[in-house]
């Protein structure tokens, strides 16, 4: 016993240094009024109170459950690539070697790339041009209507190749027999996913979809400030971009604590619901 906790002792000691702590210092900030250098001045809930009625916050809040909105399209189009690679389909050494490419690409570099593709004079507008369809051109980072879906396409292009890898490990562990047991018996196209592949991988399905919803809300920080910058307007805030900002812009560290906090709390509890239809209500 005693070597079992010298043996956890450095990264419980890590864990306790680099996350209990700042969190239990972010939780207590959130209720002062501190600008990240001065004494914080203790204001109770009156952070929580502008919380409630900051319109910018609740914009942020309806973008980020869009983007939840997409996690089955994120999810279904990484596993039926992963089907296809799996199933051998010509060419399907190069495409599970292409497919992971963009995951091995920083985020700023994804967003670099894309805002000058997706700019008004770059290649997919000239394309559009050049085909006869110049009036479906659009700047399309810089107009309220298409910011948040092209958003979308360029954040799914950017981890689909994640979630290729992991269903293919998941698909790696399903015993053969029951993949030639269901062909023999008929099973094709949507009738063998809907009932033999989505079945087999349940688990491997429910630990991704977490994965990207967590992800949705924590990790896109880097697309929008390279790509949008929260714009055009509050098209593309969202929660954790709009924390940098009261942060590191406006120096309003308290009030980006208790949006830090309120993010924590929209996150476990999204997670638990989608858990729990998940399991479908089952302990």
């Amino acid at each position: 016993m005693v070597f079992a906790f010298l043996f956890l002792a450095p990264a419980a000691a890590l864990l306790l240094t680099f996350r209990v702590v700042p969190a239990a210092g972010a939780l207590w900030h959130s209720f002062t009024e501190w600008d990240g250098v001065a004494p914080a001045t203790y204001v109770g809930g009156a952070n929580f109170a502008r919380l409630v009625g900051d319109n910018t916050f609740w914009r942020a809040v309806l973008n980020n459950l869009v983007l939840v909105l997409c996690v089955p399209m994120w999810l279904g189009v990484s596993l039926v690539l992963a089907l296809l690679i799996h199933q051998q389909v010509p060419g399907w050494r190069f495409f599970r070697a292409t497919f992971f490419l963009p995951s091995v690409l920083s985020p700023v570099i994804i967003g670099t790339l894309f805002s000058a593709i997706l700019r008004r004079d770059g290649p997919v507008n000239r394309g559009l041009e050049t085909a006869g369809l110049g009036a479906l051109a659009h700047d399309w980072l810089a107009e309220p209507a298409t910011a948040l879906p092209t958003l979308v396409m360029v954040i799914l292009w950017g981890v689909f190749g994640m979630g290729v890898i992991v269903f293919l490990a998941g698909l790696s562990a399903v015993p053969s027999e029951i993949l030639e047991a269901a062909r023999l018996d008929g099973a094709r196209g949507w009738t063998f996913v809907r009932y033999i592949i989505v079945p087999s991988l349940r688990h491997v399905i429910e630990f991704w979809a977490v994965n990207l919803v967590v992800w949705s809300f924590t990790s896109l920080f880097a697309f929008v400030y390279v790509m949008t910058g929260g714009g055009p307007g509050y098209a593309t805030m969202l929660v954790e971009y709009q924390l940098y900002l009261e942060a590191f812009q406006f120096n309003h560290m308290g009030y980006a604590c208790a949006l830090g906090s309120a993010l924590f709390l929209m996150v476990l509890g999204v997670v638990l619901i989608q858990i729990r239809l998940m399991t479908g209500g089952d302990d």
